[in-house]
């Protein structure tokens, strides 16, 4: 079946989508043992004791003990948002081990958005973010005569 509206160019005046109108500073996974029954507040608490400042765009993400739900808490200047998802076909394929003790590993957003659709990742070793060499760096360049 063709489509009867022409694709529209993205320059057209149409904002892009966003899902939500924050910017995330940094993702943390919580690698704890969360009661899925809090709400914003128990949430919030658990987010603050594992040092998360939420308010300022830290993203706390927490995993159900079974896999198979995962919430995000995030927030802005004026409050936060809590995002749930629930994976209906299955259990969510993360090698987390759960600890005792409260404490949280920071993902990437890409790291995110794999787990918000399902997917699995393991990084074994980062790669190193690039910088611009200095100026002892660089080395002086010998012309030959």
């Amino acid at each position: 079946m063709v489509s009867q509206h022409p694709p529209r160019p993205r320059d057209a005046g149409h904002p892009e989508l966003k899902v939500l109108p924050v910017t995330i500073r940094r993702v943390l996974l919580v690698e704890h043992r969360v009661d899925f029954r809090k709400g914003f507040d128990g949430l919030l608490g658990e987010a603050l004791s594992i040092g998360a400042k939420p308010y300022d765009g830290d993203c706390v993400v927490f995993v159900k003990r079974d896999k198979k739900q995962l919430r995000a808490l995030v927030g802005d200047g004026l409050g936060l948002y809590l995002v749930s998802r629930r994976f209906e076909g299955g259990r969510l394929r993360l090698l987390i081990e759960f600890t005792e003790r409260p404490g949280a590993k920071t993902v990437s957003t890409g790291e995110l958005s794999l787990l918000l659709e399902g997917a699995s990742f393991t990084v074994h070793k980062r790669a190193k973010a690039w910088r611009a060499p200095s100026a002892q760096d660089v080395r002086p360049l010998r012309v030959r005569s």
